[in-house]
């Protein structure tokens, strides 16, 4: 039976949330699993889309920003340097330096998932309430998380459709 996780050593909704988090968190990773490096690699027939590896870079580069705009409402320049600008010159998603393998991706983003969640073990009810800023806009603290979660999941749709792309490419080769 699916459920979310609900932990005694955060406060309530804190939890709730965090755990949608971590349960989209371990669903991309049984997605990507089983990719080879040319699927993982694949932007679609007409080389046009973001792959894989720029969406797994991309889920763990704005995440790790929205867990320092909750722990201390600014990103470090430290934090800017590890994960790289959002976008390109060309107002793209970058492609990762070094062709990461798909460990690697993971990593980083289980990574985020941790101080994420050591965040929340520090979070009460009231906190959530708390106003973040980011790209002018603001949010609370709780809409923050949610939306971790939910870009999480926005993605792995986009996933799933390279992923179906890529087999049916492969398919017509194949023949």
């Amino acid at each position: 039976m699916k459920d979310l996780i609900i932990r005694n050593d955060m406060a309530p909704t804190v939890c709730l949330l965090y755990s949608a988090v971590e349960e989209n968190s371990l669903r991309l990773a049984s997605i990507v699993s089983r990719m080879t490096h040319s699927e993982l690699y694949y932007k679609g027939r007409c080389q046009t889309k973001n792959s894989t590896v720029q969406l797994l870079h991309h889920i763990a580069n704005v995440d790790i920003r929205w867990v320092w705009r909750i722990k201390e409402n600014r990103i470090p320049e430290h934090i800017e340097q590890v994960y790289g600008p959002m976008t390109d010159e060309n107002g793209q998603l970058p492609e990762p330096e070094n062709q990461p393998e798909l460990d690697e991706l993971l990593k980083r983003h289980q990574h985020v998932v941790n101080e994420l969640k050591s965040v929340c073990f520090a979070l009460t009810e009231e906190d959530l309430h708390q106003t973040i800023f980011y790209d002018g806009n603001s949010a609370t603290v709780r809409w923050g998380i949610w939306h971790m979660a939910d870009h999480n999941r926005y993605h792995q749709a986009h996933i799933e459709a390279l992923k179906k792309e890529w087999k049916q490419d492969m398919a017509k080769y194949e023949r």
